[in-house]
């Protein structure tokens, strides 16, 4: 009988009264909408494709000697075991010089002397890893395909004169500032060679056993030839023109403020 007195009395509110108690506890509203218009675009002449076009191939020859220190004395290197990487190939434009920074990594096993008696010689094989670094520039003849890079027009900027006409209004100026973003010109290290010689300067004799000598430190005398191949990525139509130059794309940005020519007029003064 309790309960059904309670909801007898239960209380009923009424629409407005609910609207107004979710306006205070809903915090979500629309802040800000706008309807965006449409922007205009325009052809931009280019090629069929956009790929690696392989600007030059060469073999270059550098030369490298280098001081080398083992970990514990040795009498005999076994093997030497040689790898060519490059850190940077760094093409400057207009000069046609490229910049190449790389190392040679060299695995050395060696023998080292546990012990020496009876005319024999006795220890175990240990390995040492050196990075020796190189660094050249060399100039480059491209055949064919070149480097396509358009720098950056010079930025300008329109002074007004001030109220008074005695000079520039501060308050206002015109400018321009076009920047061209270009493909950058990478290389592939297509195959290395080495021919190198070890030379062993400081040996100490061995217990008197003739053509042995114990040694730490020898110098590495080494010719390295590198193939590199320069490519750059390049729009290219297709059929490739035959023998024509590739033709730069013109930037459809005017780089000049054109003012009206005015028409030169001759008077015919008397002498």
């Amino acid at each position: 009988m309790d309960n059904y007195n309670k909801s007898k009395n239960a209380t009923i509110l009424s629409s407005e009264i609910f609207a107004n108690k979710c306006e205070k506890d809903c915090e979500a509203s629309l802040l800000k909408y706008d309807t965006l218009t449409g922007a205009k675009n325009h052809p931009w002449p280019g090629g069929d494709f956009k790929l690696p076009r392989v600007l030059a191939e060469f073999v270059v020859q550098i030369d490298s000697e280098s001081e080398i220190r083992l970990n514990e004395p040795a009498y005999e290197i076994k093997r030497i075991e040689k790898q060519i990487f490059l850190k940077q190939c760094r093409y400057i434009s207009t000069t046609n010089k490229v910049f190449f920074e790389g190392y040679i990594r060299k695995n050395i096993e060696y023998a080292t002397k546990t012990c020496s008696k009876y005319n024999t010689i006795a220890g175990t094989i240990k390995d040492t890893t050196v990075h020796v670094p190189f660094k050249f520039y060399t100039k480059v003849d491209f055949c064919g395909a070149t480097p396509q890079i358009i720098p950056n027009p010079p930025s300008m900027v329109a002074r007004y004169f001030d109220e008074k006409r005695m000079g520039k209004d501060i308050r206002e100026a015109d400018r321009s500032n076009i920047e061209i973003f270009n493909e950058p010109v990478y290389c592939e290290l297509e195959w290395s060679a080495i021919y190198d010689a070890d030379i062993d300067e400081k040996g100490r004799p061995i217990d008197r056993l003739p053509n042995e000598e114990e040694f730490q430190e020898f110098t590495d005398k080494s010719v390295i030839y590198l193939c590199i191949k320069l490519l750059q990525k390049q729009q290219v139509c297709w059929p490739f023109p035959i023998k024509e130059e590739p033709k730069q794309k013109q930037f459809p940005q005017n780089t000049e403020w054109l003012a009206p020519k005015s028409q030169e007029k001759k008077l015919d003064l008397p002498l």
